[in-house]
C-alpha cells in the first residue's frame, strides 16, 4: 500500500488523521488536524483510481470547483494535492449532523428551523452560483446542520456553468428524489436546478421524505418530471414558496436571492428573526453575508443535542491511532491497520460529517448519548464521532410497503379454489432458532472500480453491471472480461449508485440496455454479448418511436426480452413505453402504449403476455401487446407462475389472475407485501411452485411453497424471530429461486438458503447485516448467489451450498 506523504501512513500533507468519517466512490474522508491543532476533513481519494488519468482530471475539476465557493454556508476547500501519490483535499470541518440522519433519527423540523435551513440553502447557493458553478447534487444527505445554521457540502458532481463538465455528456447522475426535471431528463443544467433541489431538500426537512415518494429510482424520476410533489406537510407560510422552487419550469423558479427575501417575510405572525433580515439584505454580487452565530435556539433539542454531543467529542483528545481491524468481511471499517485500506465505500462522499445514502461507513450507533454524559474514554469518543458521522441504516420502506402497511384489515377469508395456507392460526411447528442454522462462507468478494447496479450470473460468469461498463468475473472473482457499453455507441442507462434492473441474461447470452443519441434522434437499444468471454457483440435498436432511456428491463421470456424505454414525446416532455424485442430476429415484436406506469412486473413462463402495473392500476397483455385487461387496485405485491399473473391487495391476499379475463382462480391470505425493490414472491424453473412469506397469529413469519396451479401449501416453514423491528421489518418480502434453493434477505440485512423442496434452512450469512437493504442488490443463478452492495465497489458470491 502506498503511503500519501512522509513515513507515516497516517499523515496526509500538514494533516494527521485521527478518525474515518465516512466512505465513497472515489475513497474516504477522514477528520484530520494540523499541527497547529486545525480540524478538517480530508477526503482521500482510492489508491486504485490514483493511477487514473481520467479519474486524475475528474478530481482535479472537484477541487477547482470546491475551491471557487466559499460562504458562510458552505465547508471552503483549505489544502488541496490534487497531484500528489494519491490525491486528497481538506475541507473546514463543519461539525454538524446530517439533515437526512436528523430527520430520519428524530422526525421533520417545526416551522422555526424550517425557516432558517431554507434561507441558509439559498445563501449558500448565492455564493455557489457567484462562483459561477452548478452544484448538482443538493440533497439532505449533503446539508448539515450546525449551531451556526446549515451547511452545503460535497461538489464532487458539480458543474461550471462555462459548461466545463465533470460528466459525460448526456449522462444523468445525482439522487433521483431530489434531481430537477431537467436533470432527470438528462438536458442542460442552470442554476434554478438547484433551486428545484433546494425545494425538494425543504420539503423532505417538513415532511419526513421526499416529496416525491421512494421505490424504483424509474419511477421517481417519472414522478419529478411528471407529477406534483407532496407538500402536504409544509407550512402554509412556507408552500407558496416552495411550490414556486419545485416549478416543472427553470424559468418559473425564484432566484436564491429571491428566496432569501421571501422566507425574511414569511411568517408575519412568527417572532421577527433578526438572522432572516440579514439574509435578506444580502450585499450584491454574490458576497457572503456575515452570519452572527446562532443560538442553539434553531434546532429541535434532540437535533441539537446531537450537534453538541459531536462538538464534544471533537473537544476531547482523539489519538492519532489507525482503526481497528475488521473481522467481517462487510465490515465498512478498514480491514487493515492501515488507515487507507479501503472497506466497502458508496456513493462520492463529501466532506466530513457527509452522509452519502444507504451506506453505513461505519457502524451506526442506536444514537448518542446525552450531552452531560461523562466521557468514555478514547475508544468510546472515536465510536461517539464517528457513530455521528455515519449514515443512517435502512431507510423507510418504499411506495409497495407504504400502501400494505395502510391495509390493516385482519380478515383471513380465502375464496377462490384452494388456498389452504392459513395466516394467522399459528405455525405448523415451533419457531425455530437462528443459531441452530449454520453459517455459510463467502466463495469469494472483489472490488471493482465503480458501484454495481446489477450483478448476473451464468455460464461461469457474473456479470457486473456499472456505469459505462459491464465486468465479467470468473467463478474465483477474477476479471475475464470487460466490456465498455460506449464503445458500441450507446450510452447506458445505468445512472449513479442505485440498484436497477436494467441488463437479462437468457442462455448464453447477456443483454444489456443503453440508448443511442444522434442528431436526427435517440433510440433505445439492446447490446447483446456472451457470458462466457463478453465477444459477439450485437446491437437491437427500437427505431420507433424515439427513445432517451431504459427505465427498468424486467427480463426475457419466451425468446423475447421485455423492456420499458423512456419516450421523448416532443417540447421537452417524456412517455414510457413497453417493448417487446424478438432475441432470435433482432427485430421488434411489438411496442405498447401503457395505460398505467410501468414499474412492477409479472412475467409468466408460458403464454406470452405479461402483467405491468403501478400502485394504483394492473394492466395485463396478451402475446401481441394487446390490452387484455385492467383492474384498479393498490398492489402491494405482483408477479406470475406458469400461466398466471399474481397480484396481493393490501390486506395481504395474494390472487392468481387468469391472464385472458383477470379472473381470480385462487386467493391466499395473509401474504407479506414484497419490498420496495420487489421480490415479493419466487417461482421454481417451471414456474409450478410459487413461494411468498405469510404472516403467523404469533406475530411471526412462514415460508411457504404453494402451487401455482390451486394455490395449496405444499409445505410451510415457520421462521426465526426477526432481530429487529418487529416481525416484518419494515421491508416486506424479499425473494429468489435458483438451483433448488429459495434464498431470502432478512430485515436485518441476513441472508438465508432453504430448501425449496422441504422448507428446511440450508444456511444463513450475516455479513450485510446494518446494510440498507434499499442498496443491496443480487441475484441467483449457475449454483451461486452474488450480491453487490451498490453503496460500495464490493462484489460477493456464495455457493449454492453454502461451502
Amino acid at each position: 500500500m502506498e503511503r500519501l506523504a512522509g513515513s507515516d501512513p497516517r499523515q496526509v500533507g500538514p494533516y494527521t488523521l485521527v478518525g474515518r468519517l465516512g466512505a465513497g466512490g472515489m475513497g474516504a474522508v477522514y477528520l484530520g488536524r494540523s499541527s497547529g491543532g486545525r480540524t478538517v476533513a480530508v477526503k482521500v481519494v482510492r489508491p486504485d483510481l490514483a493511477g487514473d488519468d481520467g479519474f486524475r482530471d475528474r478530481f482535479r475539476r472537484e477541487v477547482a470547483a470546491a475551491r471557487l465557493v466559499s460562504g458562510a454556508f458552505t465547508a471552503p476547500v483549505v489544502d488541496a494535492d490534487p497531484d500528489a501519490g494519491v490525491p486528497w483535499m481538506a475541507t473546514a470541518f463543519v461539525p454538524g449532523v446530517p439533515l437526512s440522519r436528523a430527520v430520519t433519527a428524530h422526525g421533520p423540523l417545526p416551522e422555526a428551523a424550517l425557516r432558517m435551513l431554507t434561507a441558509g440553502l439559498a445563501e449558500a447557493l448565492v455564493g455557489v452560483h457567484a462562483a459561477g458553478v452548478v452544484h448538482r447534487d443538493l440533497k439532505p444527505a449533503n446539508v448539515l446542520l450546525a449551531l451556526d445554521g446549515p451547511h452545503v457540502i460535497d461538489f464532487g458532481i458539480a458543474r461550471a456553468t462555462d459548461g466545463t463538465t465533470l460528466t459525460s455528456t448526456g449522462s444523468v447522475i445525482g439522487s433521483a428524489p431530489y434531481m430537477s426535471p431537467e436533470q432527470a431528463l438528462g438536458q442542460h443544467l442552470t442554476p434554478a436546478s438547484d433551486v428545484f433541489s433546494l425545494g425538494t431538500t425543504v420539503a423532505f426537512a417538513a415532511l419526513g421524505e421526499s416529496p416525491f415518494g421512494d421505490g424504483a429510482g424509474a419511477a421517481v424520476l417519472f414522478r419529478v418530471v411528471h407529477t406534483e410533489p407532496d407538500l402536504s406537510a409544509v407550512p402554509e407560510s412556507l408552500r407558496p414558496l416552495v411550490e414556486r422552487c419545485l416549478a416543472k419550469d427553470p424559468e418559473e423558479r425564484p432566484a436564491p436571492r429571491e428566496v432569501i427575501a421571501a422566507v425574511a417575510g414569511a411568517d408575519p405572525g412568527a417572532p421577527s428573526d433578526p438572522r432572516l433580515a440579514l439574509l435578506a439584505g444580502a450585499r450584491p454580487g454574490g458576497a457572503p453575508v456575515d452570519m452572527p452565530r446562532l443560538s442553539d435556539g434553531w434546532l429541535p433539542e434532540p437535533v441539537a443535542a446531537d450537534v453538541l454531543a459531536l462538538r464534544a467529542a471533537l473537544a476531547a483528545e482523539l489519538p492519532p491511532a489507525a482503526e481497528p481491524a475488521a473481522t467481517d468481511p462487510y465490515s465498512s471499517r478498514p480491514s487493515s491497520s492501515d488507515p487507507y485500506s479501503s472497506g466497502p465505500s458508496g456513493p462520492e462522499s463529501g466532506p466530513a460529517g457527509s452522509e452519502p445514502p444507504g451506506t453505513a461507513p461505519t457502524r451506526p450507533l442506536s444514537g448518542p448519548p446525552p450531552a452531560d454524559a461523562p466521557p468514555a474514554g478514547p475508544n468510546g469518543r472515536r465510536r461517539l464521532l464517528l457513530g455521528l458521522a455515519a449514515g443512517a441504516v435502512a431507510a423507510a420502506a418504499g411506495a409497495t410497503w407504504a400502501l400494505a402497511r395502510g391495509g390493516g384489515s385482519t380478515d383471513e377469508g380465502s375464496g377462490g379454489a384452494g388456498g389452504s395456507a392459513k395466516g394467522g392460526g399459528g405455525t405448523a411447528s415451533p419457531r425455530p432458532s437462528a443459531d441452530a442454522v449454520p453459517d455459510a462462507k463467502l466463495a469469494w468478494q472483489a472490488r471493482l472500480p465503480a458501484s454495481v447496479a446489477q450483478v448476473l450470473p451464468g455460464g461461469g460468469i457474473v456479470a457486473c453491471v456499472m456505469p459505462e461498463t459491464v465486468v465479467g468475473l470468473d467463478r474465483r472473482g477474477r476479471t475475464a472480461w470487460t466490456v465498455k457499453v460506449g464503445d458500441h455507441d450507446l450510452l447506458p442507462s445505468v445512472a449513479g449508485p442505485n440498484v436497477q434492473t436494467l441488463a437479462a441474461v437468457d442462455g448464453d447470452r447477456l443483454y444489456v440496455s443503453g440508448s443511442r443519441f444522434a442528431l436526427s434522434g435517440s433510440r433505445a437499444g439492446v447490446l447483446s454479448v456472451r457470458m462466457t468471454d463478453g465477444k459477439d457483440a450485437r446491437v437491437t435498436l427500437l427505431d420507433d418511436p424515439p427513445a432517451i432511456g431504459v427505465l427498468s428491463f424486467p427480463g426475457v421470456r419466451g425468446g423475447r426480452a421485455f423492456l420499458s424505454p423512456m419516450l421523448q414525446a416532443g417540447s421537452g416532455t417524456t412517455s414510457t413505453a413497453v417493448w417487446a424485442l424478438d432475441l432470435a430476429g433482432r427485430r421488434t415484436a411489438w411496442v405498447h402504449t401503457p395505460e398505467a406506469l410501468p414499474v412492477f412486473w409479472g412475467l409468466p413462463q408460458s403464454g406470452g403476455g405479461l402483467l405491468y402495473a403501478d400502485t394504483q392500476q394492473l394492466v395485463a397483455l396478451d402475446a401481441g401487446g394487446k390490452t387484455a385487461w385492467t383492474k384498479e387496485t393498490a398492489a402491494v405485491l405482483v408477479g406470475a407462475a406458469g400461466r398466471y399473473f399474481l397480484a396481493a391487495d393490501k390486506q395481504g391476499t395474494l390472487s392468481a389472475l387468469d391472464p385472458a379475463d383477470g379472473r381470480a382462480v385462487w386467493k391466499v391470505p395473509k401474504v407479506v407485501p414484497a419490498s420496495a425493490r420487489g421480490g415479493g414472491c419466487a417461482t421454481d424453473e417451471k414456474g409450478e411452485t410459487v413461494f411468498v412469506l405469510l404472516q403467523d397469529g404469533d406475530g411471526g413469519l412462514s415460508l411457504a411453497a404453494l402451487g401455482a396451479a390451486d394455490g395449496k401449501a405444499r409445505w410451510r416453514t415457520p421462521l426465526p424471530v426477526e432481530p429487529e423491528g418487529g416481525s416484518l421489518g419494515g421491508v416486506g418480502a424479499r425473494l429468489l429461486y435458483a438451483d433448488g434453493n429459495v434464498y431470502r434477505m432478512g430485515a436485518d440485512g441476513t441472508l438465508w438458503a432453504f430448501s425449496a423442496a422441504s422448507g428446511a434452512a440450508r444456511w444463513k450469512y450475516g455479513g450485510f447485516k446494518g446494510s440498507d437493504l434499499l442498496k443491496i442488490a443480487w441475484s441467483a443463478g449457475d449454483r451461486r448467489l452474488c450480491v453487490s452492495d451498490v453503496a460500495a465497489t464490493t462484489v460477493a458470491a456464495l455457493d449454492a451450498n453454502g461451502a
